[in-house]
């Protein structure tokens, strides 16, 4: 075929029918040449790396992005901002705008050869401002949040030098050395602190849900605890700097009942002293910690329904097992009754100790029973909460829990602490266990 020719004859077309299939040819080649230059054009990925989970205040904040060329034929010039920018929260201050400044020697422009890739760190110093868990939400990449805890304690160098050894280990010598030295000064990490950042979290389990024996007895419960003082240092055993205030609001909802009123609402205000992990070590155990306060339990109402009581208490818990695995908790909540108005032989049906156990897996299954037993013989309560979380049983998109209960004996609620109810089981939704 001679250059330039059209892969068909042509002579037998009339001369406007020859230049219409000479410019569709023409076309064709073309669209086909942009194709093949979409389909070898070089692209190239970037992410941001996971920071450490423990970060020093004297230290800059400090990220990484991971450029890499995914394309296997040709090399890649990419452009590197100056800076990145974040948004940083600790649910005390609104988000705050900080923008990190990249390294020294890095040019606006790489090269990247095909599979090659290139670490890019961005530094800024701390805001005065941080204080505790701190959420870091990169601008303009699609990364989630990430949370690091702040260190403004005396020892704020060594606990992060921890860290950073533990991430760092190769051989089963160095890790077993750094997690000894990180474990030692662990900051506690619960199910609530990862639902919420800062002071606020979540303290008693939070559920609605509904079931009959009887009548439609609808419950549901909201919990929240509030740190008062954040510590300088995460780690800190000093009261001040441990001390919570906690509300708890626990209702029954009778559905059953014309204009389905609420039989009773329970509203609990606590102030106390809260340790998760107390680092007390024993062989028995695996971890122990510790609340103690005061607290309050009302209905809110008056004349002959009016329940009201003020408690002191103390609460121990122990954990056995693997904390991270499936796991045995034990926790004897312990009070002394300092005022009882409107019901002052409580004692008799609910006794001076709620023991809870647990048993399951912070990331699958749980069954967490308490149990009463009353200073009369015969009278007391089984509460059972039983907890399967929504993403391993619809999808990864589901948070919360699938929340069934069931409860048998004496004063589910305050207004009915002396009297026996039918037994009744509940199915519903739990957002926090």
């Amino acid at each position: 075929m001679a250059r330039g020719s059209l892969p068909f004859s042509t002579r037998s077309l009339t001369p406007f029918r020859q230049r219409d299939v000479t410019m569709a040819y023409l076309l064709a080649m073309l669209a086909c040449a942009i194709s093949l230059g979409w389909t070898s054009a070089a692209y190239a990925t970037v992410s941001v790396l996971q920071p450490v989970r423990e970060a020093a205040a004297e230290q800059p904040l400090e990220l990484t992005l991971l450029y890499s060329d995914d394309d296997k034929q040709q090399p890649l010039t990419i452009d590197v901002p100056k800076a990145l920018n974040v948004t940083l929260t600790n649910g005390d201050l609104p988000p705050q705008p900080l923008a990190l400044q990249r390294e020294p020697n890095v040019p606006d422009k790489l090269t990247l050869r095909p599979g090659q890739y290139r670490k890019v760190r961005y530094a800024a110093p701390w805001p005065d401002a941080a204080r505790g868990v701190m959420k870091v939400d990169p601008v303009g990449f699609d990364s989630s949040p990430m949370l690091i805890t702040l260190n403004r304690g005396k020892s704020q160098t060594q606990v992060v030098a921890a860290e950073t050894a533990e991430t760092k280990a190769t051989t089963p010598q160095q890790l077993v050395s750094a997690e000894a030295a990180a474990n030692t000064s662990a900051v506690p990490t619960t199910t609530s602190d990862r639902m919420f950042s800062g002071r606020l979290s979540t303290f008693e389990p939070m559920y609605f849900a509904d079931g009959q024996n009887g009548d439609n007895l609808a419950k549901f419960q909201f919990s929240f605890k509030y740190r008062l003082i954040m510590p300088d240092d995460p780690r800190s055993r000093g009261f001040l700097d441990n001390l919570y205030f906690a509300y708890t609001q626990t209702s029954i909802w009778d559905l059953s009942a014309e204009s389905a009123p609420f039989r009773d609402t329970s509203y609990e205000p606590q102030l106390f002293y809260y340790l998760e992990n107390t680092e007390w070590k024993s062989s028995l155990f695996s971890r122990m910690g510790v609340t103690a306060g005061i607290g309050h339990e009302s209905n809110g109402k008056s004349g002959a329904d009016s329940r009201g009581i003020n408690i002191a208490f103390v609460r121990p818990s122990w954990d056995f097992g693997d904390i991270n695995s499936n796991h045995l908790t034990i926790s004897p909540k312990i009070y002394y009754y300092i005022t009882k108005s409107g019901n002052e032989d409580i004692q008799d049906y609910r006794g001076y100790v709620d023991l809870l156990v647990k048993y399951g897996s912070p990331d699958s299954w749980q069954l967490a029973t308490t149990l009463r037993k009353g200073t009369k013989h015969g009278y007391g309560s089984v509460d059972a909460q039983f907890t399967y979380p929504l993403a391993k049983l619809i999808n990864s998109a589901w948070g919360g829990y699938l929340w069934v209960g069931y409860f048998n004996g004496y004063g589910e609620d305050i207004l009915d602490y002396n009297q026996r109810q039918h037994w009744i089981a509940r199915i519903g939704y739990s957002i926090a266990r």
